[in-house]
């Protein structure tokens, strides 16, 4: 988008180091004037849940430089040349920078894959279509991320320099912070879902799942209304990309690409001084009277709500309930009313959803309708924000039964607008957010229509002690302390909050490197002073040196093991092309090649049996075989394994009942593996189970290890950091030291030989860890491909680079992994 088509270029660089807010919709009111093709704006003061007013003006009192990004509600086609006149408007009085996106797609976007897919999906609700057809879509996960895009490209198209904070809402655009993160790496980026986060099972249904997580994890900041919902988010980090959480300072952390994300758990609230000045305001005031001579509520105790239609927000559940209540007390059915708002949204409603609610409004009160009284009250349509208030105050209880739901504050909006003067009962679903915060509220199972049918009972006979001026004194203390509650935690406290948190993010410069990826691949980034190692940076070391010595890692080094290869890699001999480099490399004499691994003896040598050239060292070095020799020696020979014993007996116990682990027992180490248990109880078995370790076995010569995957028990001093300084004692022990050593690994086993390698500082040393992740080495290569091309090319004379084509299945590879794996370890 060119900014100079809009005329607004030089206004919009003004927003450089002030903050970007990004909703889907504008906080704008748009309306053609009647009789022109001129626009009136205002703002919005019920957008974002009806909370923008304060969030607005908690921003303007903080100083804050605000511009707001997103697409402005219209019911026609915009033509271009009035989009640039429109565009400019909103931006000189407003601050608004409007996404424009033609209405077919914002259409499949909002009503197709936002509410048709994302939304019940986020709110625990399986909709089965006729016919058993998925409503998975891939048209509209393509709209989606096109959506996506298009906010990501006005984004840094207008303001790509000097931004500092951004502030995304909701799950509308849930792609964008890792859009952005590619093009602001240093910016600030803060996410908050209005909506809840499913479980994890749920969740893992959607065909995108990795993809809406990866986008999120852009973010520096996530934030969840509840914890629950932050637990659940994690969860679907842990099972879907195997990422781990972790305690960082009090606050909820996970690591995704060498980066930390926080999340963090605060609900949203209301304008308080909106509705408190509201209250008692003539049209308010003319409203109550007019409602409550319309529903005939005087001398009734009045049950009343307003939902959206939805068949998240329970109304027939409710319904159902107030039924069950009209059948169960009969001397009670002149005595209450239920009063119902439904409010159509923008989204498509489904027609049997409202036929439902309907058919179960007429039934109820053509059974129990009488001359004097009319058991329900039923309105479908827009409701004013005075209206609101005026229902608030007629209603005695609030009853509120959904099915699940974010947070829900329309029990806010009861409580203010019904001030201190009225008890503010509530009847409030347990799957509702805000129902553990109040206080006189009953918490129901809104399933459960007879126990609230009885709670029903119990509020209509408070009701009646009320007319008799017998309101109970702890319901006027419940009632000042929700008013308390409701005013301290304001739209203005939580947007502050969130933003000061935001602010005291750091995010290190990360230029990324273009690698020709498609749109939707995760940005790669490199650190500073952490460089992907290229062939002309070693080329010139290894022609020049004379002793090279070469220390490699065998799985995920040479080897992928990725989820996919990972059962095959142990079972399997190494690829043709693993064989054919390290033969290659171990002919010529200069160079002397040591691969290190894990695996047992037996499978290091059934593998490199044709290598007689290469050294080996199996189980971290506890065996390890010399170039050039067939003998194996034991670096431990008088070791102690009387260890062994209760220490199989422990962690055989926790794979007993522990489905999908095992337990591997080698000569130097017992390792129980859990990578393919649930990934929560295995992490949780493996705690407990090292603190038991630790305690038993802390009277003999061995040391416990946890890794990615795997808990080990093994001999202290048995390590690749020990086999190196074996290697090379032994190797160069005629000889002058080597002059230049390359050392390989992916995984945290092989930190300590980057360390150990790093202080021969006769050597020219490249030590490189596999896959993006923190390290202790100098640089890094993105897969096992890589590795094998390096040592490929640095051998010959083609030194253009990595862009063999047969490169290309491992970079695949790389990509379903990277962000899945982390800093993955084998034991």
């Amino acid at each position: 988008m060119d900014l100079s088509d809009y005329g607004i270029d030089e206004q919009l660089s003004e927003a450089s180091g002030s903050l970007i807010v990004v909703m889907y919709r504008l906080p704008i009111i748009a309306e053609r004037v009647e009789g022109s093709k001129e626009w009136d704006f205002t703002f919005d003061n019920d957008a974002l849940y009806m909370t923008f007013e304060g969030l607005n003006e908690s921003l303007q009192e903080k100083g804050k430089k605000v511009t707001w990004v997103g697409v402005l509600n219209l019911d026609e086609e915009i033509e271009e040349d009035e989009q640039r006149l429109i565009s400019k408007q909103l931006w000189d009085r407003f601050r608004c920078a409007p996404v424009w996106i033609p209405r077919r797609t914002i259409e499949l976007f909002y009503k197709g894959f936002c509410k048709g897919v994302l939304w019940p999906v986020f709110h625990m609700v399986n909709y089965i279509p006729d016919g058993g057809e998925s409503t998975y879509d891939e048209a509209l996960w393509h709209v989606y991320m096109i959506v996506n895009r298009k906010f990501k490209e006005a984004i840094v198209g207008r303001f790509h320099e000097g931004v500092d904070s951004i502030w995304i809402h909701d799950y509308h655009l849930m792609l964008l912070p890792s859009m952005l993160r590619r093009d602001l790496d240093r910016c600030r980026i803060g996410f908050f879902l209005h909506t809840p986060w499913p479980s994890s099972e749920m969740y893992r249904n959607l065909p995108w799942r990795v993809q809406l997580l990866e986008g999120m994890l852009g973010s520096s900041i996530l934030g969840f209304h509840l914890f629950d919902y932050a637990r659940h988010f994690l969860s679907a980090c842990v099972r879907l990309l195997d990422l781990e959480q972790k305690l960082t300072r009090g606050a909820l952390t996970v690591e995704h690409h060498g980066r930390i994300i926080t999340l963090r758990v605060s609900h949203i609230g209301i304008h308080p001084e909106r509705f408190q000045r509201n209250r008692e305001n003539e049209e308010v005031n003319r409203l109550c009277k007019a409602m409550a001579q319309q529903y005939q509520v005087m001398d009734k105790c009045v049950f009343g709500a307003i939902d959206d239609l939805d068949i998240i927000k329970g109304i027939t559940l409710k319904l159902l309930a107030f039924e069950e209540f009209l059948r169960a007390y009969p001397v009670l059915r002149s005595k209450v009313k239920l009063v119902q708002f439904v409010v159509p949204r923008p989204s498509a409603v489904k027609k049997g959803i409202r036929e439902e609610i309907e058919s179960h409004v007429n039934r109820i009160n053509e059974k129990y309708s009488t001359p004097e009284n009319k058991p329900v009250e039923y309105r479908a349509g827009a409701v004013s924000f005075n209206e609101r208030i005026a229902l608030y105050r007629l209603t005695d209880v609030l009853t509120l039964t959904p099915i699940r739901d974010g947070l829900n504050l329309v029990p806010y909006e009861y409580i203010l607008s019904s001030g201190k003067t009225q008890p503010g009962r509530m009847i409030l679903s347990e799957c509702t957010g805000c129902s553990r915060a109040l206080s006189l509220t009953v918490r129901v199972n809104p399933f459960d229509k007879r126990t609230v049918a009885d709670v029903m009972k119990l509020f209509v006979t408070a009701c009646e002690a009320d007319k008799e001026s017998q309101t109970q004194t702890d319901d006027k203390l419940r009632q000042k302390a929700n008013i308390s509650y409701v005013t301290e935690h304001s739209t203005r406290d939580w947007a502050e909050s969130f933003l000061r948190d935001v602010e005291k993010v750091y995010e290190p410069s990360r230029p990324v490197p273009k690698i020709g990826l498609g749109r939707m691949i995760q940005p790669l980034f490199e650190f500073e002073g952490f460089d992907h190692l290229e062939i002309d940076t070693i080329y010139s070391a290894y022609k020049e040196s004379q002793r090279r010595l070469f220390l490699m890692d065998y799985d995920g080094t040479l080897e992928a093991t990725g989820s996919n290869e990972q059962v095959k890699a142990w079972s399997s001999p190494p690829s043709e092309r693993v064989l054919m480099t390290l033969s290659k490399l171990s002919s010529n004499p200069k160079d002397v090649v040591c691969i290190l691994s894990g695996r047992s003896r037996s499978t290091m040598e059934e593998k490199f049996s044709s290598l007689k050239e290469v050294g080996l060292a199996a189980e971290h070095g506890f065996y390890y075989r010399l170039p050039g020799s067939t003998e194996w020696h034991l670096q431990m020979a008088s070791a102690d394994s009387s260890w062994k014993e209760p220490a199989r007996e422990i962690m055989g116990a926790y794979t007993e009942r522990t489905d999908g682990s095992f337990l591997e027992e080698k000569e130097s180490a017992l390792v129980w593996h859990y990578k393919k248990a649930d990934p929560e109880f295995g992490r949780s078995q493996a705690k407990e189970m090292h603190e038991n370790l630790d305690s038993v076995l802390n009277v003999f010569d061995v040391e416990v290890l946890s890794g990615y995957g795997w808990l080990q028990v093994r001999l202290q001093g048995v390590s690749k950091k020990n086999m190196v300084k074996k290697f090379v004692s032994e190797q160069y022990k005629d000889t002058e030291q080597p002059d230049f050593i390359f050392c390989a690994g992916d995984d945290v086993t092989d930190e300590d030989m980057f360390s150990v390698v790093s202080s021969y500082k006769h050597a020219r040393i490249f030590t490189c860890v596999v896959g993006m992740k923190p390290s202790a080495a100098r640089y890094y290569l993105r897969n096992n491909e890589e590795v094998l091309n390096l040592l490929a090319k640095i051998q010959g004379s083609n030194r253009t680079g990595f862009t063999d084509t047969s490169s290309r299945s491992g970079f695949r590879t790389m990509l379903s992994d990277i962000g899945r794996t982390g800093l993955t370890s084998r034991p």
